[in-house]
């Protein structure tokens, strides 16, 4: 986006198993969502998931393994008041953020129920002005592989297009 300096970055612990079992499909939605909401609300610094497997409320009831996901940004942050009502549907920070950033107030409320639906819980910690740091945990299991290391391309240097159908 145009006069964003954002930096995407990851943290995944080392601790975390090379491959699970779970629903890929419902794990890309939602952090996808997650991430998109973190670039939109963030003008400079950056976004960060981390993957690890300290969790702090889904027991792995029954699986071997729970895994804790956080997207942290630095973007705009809220107040308790806000975040205590943003996984209901419809509902965003105030009239004026909608204005400006756009969207329905629907992902996150889909994202939760996604998580529920995976056996697991999500939620936000936030400040106003310090950013904020979605989390979610979900049960799963892991598969055991002699693989531990995979090969990505090199993308330093490469340039992203984010475009969103918003008027402004």
């Amino acid at each position: 986006v145009h006069g964003k300096e954002v930096k995407l970055l990851d943290k995944i612990s080392e601790t975390v198993p090379f491959v699970i079992v779970g629903d890929p499909k419902r794990l890309r939605q939602i952090l996808i969502n997650l991430t998109g909401n973190a670039l939109k609300f963030t003008e400079k610094g950056s976004v960060t998931l981390s993957v690890s497997r300290d969790t702090q409320f889904v027991q792995a009831s029954g699986k071997k393994l729970a895994l804790r996901f956080e997207i942290t940004d630095t973007g705009i942050g809220m107040s308790p008041e806000v975040s205590g009502k943003l996984f209901q549907a419809f509902t965003q920070a105030d009239s004026s953020t909608a204005r400006k950033f756009g969207g329905t107030g629907l992902g996150l409320s889909i994202c939760k129920k996604l998580v529920e639906l995976m056996g697991g819980k999500i939620g936000v910690l936030s400040e106003v002005g310090k950013g904020s740091t979605f989390w979610f945990e979900i049960p799963t299991e892991e598969v055991s592989t002699t693989a531990n290391v995979l090969e990505m391309p090199d993308l330093s240097g490469i340039s992203v297009l984010s475009v969103e159908d918003h008027p402004q």
